[in-house]
């Protein structure tokens, strides 16, 4: 028996539509002006959408959540506090607003479990794109600094640094060989990410240390990540700074220059007027107005207030600072603005994150490594970048930061924790015989990965009888008996998980409305995009797999990666054979009792009704040998017309129409043998452990590396080369070439 436990546990991946939602997170952030919003507005409503299950599975890790989540409800909750209580005005709460709103992004990216693939890509392209825009506003002289698709220089450069920074860190990922060809992506983002901060002029990414701070925590856990390469790194950023450096069109040298100048003469008592001064400055009166008010500061809408008073009484010089509204440092401003509280909140939102992105660092990685060192890159980015720039003070970096943290968390918990195990699998399969057959295993394995969960298997009424042998089903579903109203009937079915073996638009439309929360489907099925949660690309790598095979594909978005092998799959089938008075009184006697089933109902290519008399000819000779020719009532009139000699031996017994389907597939099931094409009888036959030969053309895709027979005992015979004239049926000369002597010989192998 296959051991279910041996297949590959990757993460259970969501719908497609939830990873262009987590691809546009970092995509849009600096590649439009309103994208953080609008991407913050969609998740917003997802959460709100799945507004119980979503908190359920936040509630859920509570104790990995507990201080992130309360470091950012806690600033919401103080702010709204002094709101009332200090007679702020309503503006002042959008900000702790956002970012009590941006706690979403943890239980939606927990609950949705988009493929984490489309988060490094939409943050390589982002900054590549960051640094195409930089450089055409720079170079081409319509800007001194470039602001790319922001509204202001500093923000811009500081985002762009930190996005190819995160980039960076996804270095492992791109080892996927998915994404083989685009390996090149992280290095490229963060140059293009070191770029853009050069080109912006945010001299306080470059000056404020925020890269000595993010280079210890690359060092300390890159090394593990990604071995030599992240010396790769280093030097690419080292590099990048020389060049900054050198080259006179960046300004950076000019501006390290400036620095030191505007330094000395703002010590030595000179005017408050260039950009270091004023900060400078700022940064005295911010720590005057902490001095007299250190608990709570002077209040957050009352800084320009304040400077403006400490100018009147003469402490502070008149100045071009009198213009700001923010003492250009986050901890500085929190200080004046708040007091110790309001510090103490901002260190809790750095040291929160911090704290779980370590941790997630210090397990055993199950592939949130990546993700963890992204997320304590983008913590320690920031603050650096807070030591020259009041970034809670800003709205888009603060947006920004609690989104991307929250992602990030988000991510890493689904990484980590499986989904809940199913309860109750749906598998649709609603075509023919052969196709339901060829299902079966995945009951099978299902069976033995969930052994609890009930298996509910939807075909067609004329399969249900062939299904019900299977002892892996535990209940069978006809399309027939839904009803008119088949959202209700599936919704009956109580049914948690759903696997479209056979994609049909209306049972895809009909599971999302029955409220089924896995619901699996085909990519390549545009009504799946809208109506599955969970997506398989079967693109053309998978062509290659048998039919069996595919189904088990259908299991990726549940975290399960595994494909049986052929030699093994007739093992899951689970088939009993049944007992059927019509068959029991043909099977009577001791004769060998072989099928010759010559029809396929036109879904595949037919051994030639000549060969078929052959062979029966070739069987008369041996009279222990009883040949039973088999099929639909119409298919025995096919044979009355096209091969009335075949019916005419005397070893010969016509069954066709004769036996329904319960019957049939008991006589399968006692027979010695059974002879056809790629149908639906032959692939029941090997299923049931029957001997059986399978006639197969060598023509894609209905050779036997697609349709072959799987059984214990199956002989597939196909000729080895193409005739070239396969793809016209009546010129097709593969299926002549099987000889009558070919088939014969295996089944005198039989007896």
């Amino acid at each position: 028996m296959t051991n279910a436990s041996s297949s590959a546990l990757v993460p259970e991946r969501g719908s497609p539509l939830s990873s262009i939602l987590l691809f546009a997170l970092p995509a849009l952030a600096l590649t439009s002006k309103s994208g953080l919003g609008l991407v913050q507005f969609l998740i917003l409503l997802v959460f709100l959408r799945y507004l119980p299950a979503v908190v359920r599975a936040h509630l859920q890790q509570w104790g990995e959540l507990r201080e992130v989540t309360l470091a950012f409800f806690l600033y919401f909750l103080i702010s709204l506090l002094r709101l009332v209580l200090d007679h702020q005005p309503l503006r002042t709460l959008d900000g702790p607003a956002r970012l009590l709103l941006g706690l979403s992004c943890i239980g939606v990216m927990y609950f949705l479990r988009p493929r984490i693939r489309y988060f490094w890509l939409g943050l390589c392209i982002t900054t590549m794109v960051s640094a195409a825009v930089a450089s055409w506003q720079v170079f081409s002289g319509e800007m001194t600094r470039a602001v790319g698709f922001t509204h202001h220089e500093i923000t811009f450069g500081d985002l762009a640094l930190a996005s190819g920074l995160m980039a960076a860190c996804g270095l492992a990922v791109f080892r996927d060989h998915r994404l083989d060809k685009l390996k090149w992506l992280p290095v490229a983002a963060l140059v293009s990410g070191l770029l853009a901060s050069v080109l912006s002029g945010a001299r306080g990414s470059w000056l404020a240390l925020p890269l000595p701070l993010v280079l210890v925590p690359l060092l300390t856990y890159g090394r593990r990540l990604y071995g030599r390469r992240i010396y790769t790194i280093l030097a690419l950023v080292l590099a990048t700074m020389v060049l900054a450096c050198v080259i006179p069109a960046t300004g950076v040298a000019r501006h390290a220059e400036l620095v030191y100048s505007d330094m000395q003469a703002y010590l030595n008592g000179g005017i408050a007027s260039t950009s270091v001064s004023i900060r400078l400055e700022l940064w005295r009166a911010a720590w005057m107005m902490f001095v007299e008010h250190p608990w709570l500061g002077v209040g957050r809408d009352n800084f320009d207030a304040a400077l403006h008073a400490l100018a009147a009484a003469g402490r502070l010089q008149p100045s071009p600072a009198l213009t700001f509204s923010s003492a250009q440092n986050d901890l500085l401003h929190c200080l004046a603005t708040g007091g110790l509280l309001d510090a103490s909140l901002l260190l809790m939102m750095y040291l929160a994150p911090l704290r779980y992105f370590t941790s997630e660092l210090r397990r055993p990685d199950q592939g949130q490594h990546s993700l963890a060192l992204a997320g304590l890159v983008l913590v320690t980015a920031f603050i650096g970048f807070g030591l020259t720039e009041a970034m809670f003070w800003l709205m888009m970096p603060k947006v920004f930061y609690v989104m991307m943290v929250c992602s990030l968390i988000g991510l890493c918990l689904a990484v980590r924790h499986r989904a809940p195990t199913p309860r109750r699998i749906l598998i649709t399969r609603t075509d023919n015989i052969g196709d339901v057959v060829l299902t079966l295993p995945l009951a099978g394995y299902l069976k033995q990965l969930y052994p609890q969960a009930e298996i509910v298997f939807l075909c067609r009424l004329y399969a249900a009888a062939v299904v019900a042998q299977c002892r892996h089903v535990d209940r069978v579903l006809t399309v027939e008996e839904l009803g008119k109203d088949v959202a209700a009937s599936l919704r009956q079915t109580g049914c948690d998980t759903v696997l479209f073996a056979f994609p049909r638009r209306e049972l895809a439309y009909a599971a999302r409305r029955a409220g089924i929360g896995r619901r699996v489907g085909s990519a390549r099925r545009l009504y799946h995009w809208l109506t599955c949660n969970r997506l398989v690309n079967f693109s053309s790598p998978l062509k290659r797999l048998h039919e069996a095979q595919l189904s088990f594909k259908l299991l990726l978005p549940l975290g399960v990666d595994y494909e049986p092998p052929l030699g093994e799959i007739w093992k899951l089938y689970g088939l009993n054979t049944p007992r059927h008075p019509a068959a029991d009184a043909v099977l009577a006697g001791p004769q060998f009792k072989l099928i010759l089933h010559p029809k396929s109902n036109g879904n595949g290519r037919e051994w030639p009704l000549a060969h078929y008399t052959e062979l029966a000819r070739m069987l008369a000779d041996d009279p222990g040998v009883r040949v039973l020719v088999t099929g639909s009532p119409s298919e025995g009139q096919l044979l009355a017309e096209q091969a009335p000699e075949l019916l005419a031996l005397p070893n010969v017994e016509n069954l066709c129409g004769k036996l329904d389907l319960a019957a049939f597939t008991a006589l399968i099931g006692g027979c010695d043998g059974l002879v056809a094409s790629g149908t639906g009888p032959l692939h029941l036959a090997a299923a049931l452990g029957r001997p059986v030969v399978g006639l197969f053309p060598p023509l894609k895709p209905i050779d036997p590396a697609r349709w072959a027979a799987l059984g214990e005992r199956a002989t597939n015979l196909v000729r080895p080369q193409g005739c070239g004239n396969c793809a016209d049926p009546a010129q097709c000369g593969c299926m002549l070439a099987i000889t009558p002597q070919q088939v014969f010989d295996v089944i005198r192998g039989w007896r």
